[in-house]
């Protein structure tokens, strides 16, 4: 992960590295149904709610870093001002039981990490950290780890030296990671999303297709290629099915 001791250990050189934007705390509950993901974004807040393990409701707050010193000061009192912000979702939650402690963090740096040497590569989190505000580390670390594989194989094989197949490694998880890793700062420092998108996210709710929401986070979140969703016919499509106005693509 982000401290990888590996990582420390080759003095892995760090670039595009923006100190830490947000603060999160999170706590489960019981006696709260809930079977979908809630996302809720204040002007200086985010809540994440989502089912988990043994019918727990996992609750997630997020702040931005200049106010963590004010939450840790009282954080159930914090926490549950943000959550009260939303009735309908307060409503539930104070109707349950919160059954652990909460547990939060400010150590959120974001970086890109050379991710190779000789003998030695980085993957995931150790190689490319970011806030969680778009859950992007799961998706990073197997992409990663897939692209580390076939360059190992390549080299292994002899098809070509090690060195040339882990830095196209380091340049295509750039390609990929970077236009995301700046979105989500901007996300993670409450930034609104540009109107274009805020028109195609409401399209995406008018309409109710899940397959279409599907495919938009996928391509938001780097699990497809953006342009499998980002194509004029397939907004197009959409915007049309919602009764909106075409927008231009970002």
């Amino acid at each position: 992960g982000r401290n990888s001791k590996l990582a420390q250990a080759v003095n892995a050189p760090t670039y595009e590295t923006v100190p830490p934007v947000s603060c999160y705390y999170f706590s489960y509950w019981s006696g709260v149904p809930m079977e979908e993901l809630q996302l809720h974004v204040g002007a200086d807040f985010v809540i994440f709610a989502f089912p988990t393990n043994d019918n727990l409701l996992a609750l997630f707050v997020a702040w931005p870093i200049e106010r963590f010193a004010e939450v840790r000061r009282d954080i159930e009192t914090a926490f549950m001002s943000v959550i009260d912000q939303v009735p309908t979702l307060a409503a539930q939650v104070r109707a349950g039981e919160r059954v652990e402690k909460f547990y939060g963090t400010a150590d959120l740096p974001n970086y890109f990490r050379k991710p190779y040497g000789p003998g030695w590569a980085l993957v995931g989190d150790a190689g490319h950290h970011k806030d969680p505000f778009m859950a992007l580390g799961i998706a990073d670390a197997l992409r990663d780890a897939e692209l580390v594989a076939q360059a190992v194989h390549e080299g292994l094989v002899g098809k070509r030296p090690f060195a040339e197949a882990l830095a196209e490694f380091e340049q295509k998880r750039n390609e990929t990671s970077l236009p995301l890793y700046q979105e989500n700062l901007a996300r993670a420092t409450f930034t609104p999303p540009p109107p274009e998108q805020r028109q195609i996210r409401q399209a995406l709710v008018d309409n109710g297709n899940q397959a279409d929401t599907n495919a938009f986070y996928k391509a938001v979140l780097g699990l497809a290629p953006p342009e499998t969703f980002f194509n004029p016919e397939n907004i197009g499509r959409i915007l049309h099915q919602a009764a909106q106005p075409v927008v231009a693509l970002l």
